[in-house]
């Protein structure tokens, strides 16, 4: 007993490449948050759902962690009606925080096994775990390159979500996740451009004068989730546009550092301040809905 009371080790969980048999057989899911920089619609957590035949991540933007259950619904019911599939098994770590009784009949009642890890081994839910790492990674990039404050982390994680269900895996033998899934409208792809940099929105407006300009000076925010359109926010109105007659000054951006740097030092805060994940291990305007998705 003495042996084991003074070097007692826990168990070592290898980075596993396995995959389902099937698309949509197994969902692993986390929640990330809250962020002590809250995001221009008011988002302090988000939600991830991975497949884990084809790797493709969806990500929903959170007002609060009860908002868990609504987003669940959601993405089940597409699922459900863009890919005609079935979700066998939903895997997540042990925050039964956001999984209640009500989450849990909705689970019973579509015959969805819910399986969770041992409690403070989120190693067991690895998939989880690095996905979201990676897109932490690539959302303060996009953030870093082209100095957009902190309050744009929100379209900064779903634009990464974007990004890397069409890059090459290694794990799917340098094939994209969605080359693994049946062809969706959902899930419809245009050229991605550099996030943060400076482009100009058609004026639809039919008040606009003759001589009045023709464009809008944006900033490019994203890709929608129901619009084939480019997310352009205009800091001046504070509205979002989705269009495709943009026109993009890539290597420009649209905030300074200084600008960046004056939010931060004003509270806005100094970083992207959700948890980092252990080492181990896709509008017309912002809704009021409580769940944004991408």
């Amino acid at each position: 007993n003495a042996r084991e009371f003074a070097k007692h080790k826990r168990s070592s969980y290898p980075v596993s490449n396995k995959r389902s048999s099937s698309p949509f057989m197994l969902i692993h899911f986390d929640v990330l948050g809250p962020s002590k920089v809250v995001s221009l619609s008011g988002y302090r957590w988000f939600v991830t759902f991975i497949d884990c035949y084809s790797r493709v991540t969806w990500v929903y933007l959170l007002r609060t962690k009860s908002e868990v259950f609504s987003c669940f619904r959601t993405f089940h019911k597409m699922v459900t009606n863009q890919f005609d599939a079935k979700i066998k098994i939903l895997r997540s770590d042990n925050g039964t925080e956001y999984v209640d009784g009500e989450f849990r009949a909705y689970l019973n009642e579509h015959d969805i096994l819910y399986q969770t890890t041992c409690v403070s081994t989120p190693e067991q839910n690895g998939v989880a775990e690095l996905k979201n790492r990676h897109l932490l990674e690539v959302a303060r990039s996009l953030i870093f390159t082209m100095n957009v404050p902190p309050s744009f982390w929100g379209d900064a994680v779903l634009t990464a979500a974007y990004l890397i269900n069409r890059m090459p895996s290694r794990i799917l033998q340098y094939k994209t996740p969605l080359e693994f899934l049946p062809e969706s409208p959902s899930m419809s792809s245009i050229p991605p451009k550099i996030f943060g940099c400076v482009c100009f929105v058609h004026d639809y407006r039919h008040s606009r004068g003759k001589l009045d300009p023709k464009a809008l000076r944006c900033v490019f925010i994203g890709y929608s989730a129901t619009q084939k359109g480019y997310k352009c926010y205009d800091p001046q109105s504070h509205k979002v546009f989705v269009s495709m007659d943009v026109t993009f000054r890539e290597f420009e951006s649209y905030f300074t550092s200084s600008q960046t740097s004056l939010q931060r030092e004003h509270g806005v805060g100094e970083e992207i301040s959700l948890p980092q994940p252990p080492p181990l291990f896709p509008l017309s305007s912002y809704q009021d809905d409580s769940c944004r998705q991408g």
